[in-house]
């Protein structure tokens, strides 16, 4: 076999391994998963999902500059919500980005480094804490199976990046008949929050602030 030969059997091979690699990095950022749409609960439940917020991510020290600044505002927020949802008897429910050590997850801009957890400064009322590697928290089973064994039928989005994680998970509750709005003062974006929110409109995903949101609650507590 000659050198040329093996050199365009390398090439193609390499190529190929790139497209791979690229193909999973958009699946994983740029696409919400699918799933069984969820049945009609007889007594249906809201559940507050806060997505992202840990440490590396909010902090000063953050990797992820979407949330600095005003860090402290956004986690003051965030937890007057959770306040007020454990007080109605809204569900919680926390979820991580967690990246494994793999030219997928490189690629895609991670790097793991020990264990990640919810930023401190969060108020963790439960142990519904759930690890994702995609965009779209549904990506985790176990997420979904909370969901369904409690009866929800209806979310609200808080936490980072609106743009992309809080986006993409919105678009797979979606895709599974959930009813999804999101906090406007409760998430943050690099991208320009008002095409963002747009966005969020012409799919039919809700928008409400977070003074709303705590009054829905209050009206619900039992």
């Amino acid at each position: 076999m000659s050198l040329t030969l093996l050199l365009l059997i390398l090439v193609s091979i390499l190529g190929t391994l790139f497209l791979v690699a690229l193909s999973m990095l958009v699946r994983s950022m740029f696409m919400a998963t699918r799933g069984k749409r969820i049945a009609g609960y007889p007594d249906p439940r809201s559940a507050l999902v806060v997505l992202d917020l840990q440490e590396g991510y909010a902090g000063t020290n953050s990797r992820q500059p979407v949330t600095i600044p005003p860090t402290n505002g956004l986690i003051a927020t965030v937890n007057r919500l959770i306040d007020g949802a454990a007080a109605s008897g809204m569900e919680v429910a926390y979820v991580r980005q967690v990246f494994g050590n793999n030219l997928f997850v490189r690629l895609h801009g991670g790097k793991r480094q020990g264990r990640i957890i919810v930023d401190r400064r969060i108020r963790l009322i439960n142990s519904n804490d759930f690890e994702k590697n995609r965009t779209d928290a549904f990506s985790n089973g176990e997420f979904e199976r909370l969901l369904i064994n409690r009866q929800v039928n209806e979310l609200y989005l808080v936490g980072v990046d609106a743009a992309f994680c809080v986006y993409y998970t919105a678009l797979g509750a979606l895709n599974r008949g959930y009813k999804v709005t999101v906090v406007t003062d409760a998430v943050r974006s690099r991208n320009d929050m008002a095409r963002v929110l747009e966005r969020y409109r012409r799919k039919g995903i809700g928008v409400i602030t977070s003074e709303e949101l705590l009054a829905l609650t209050r009206r619900i507590s039992p």
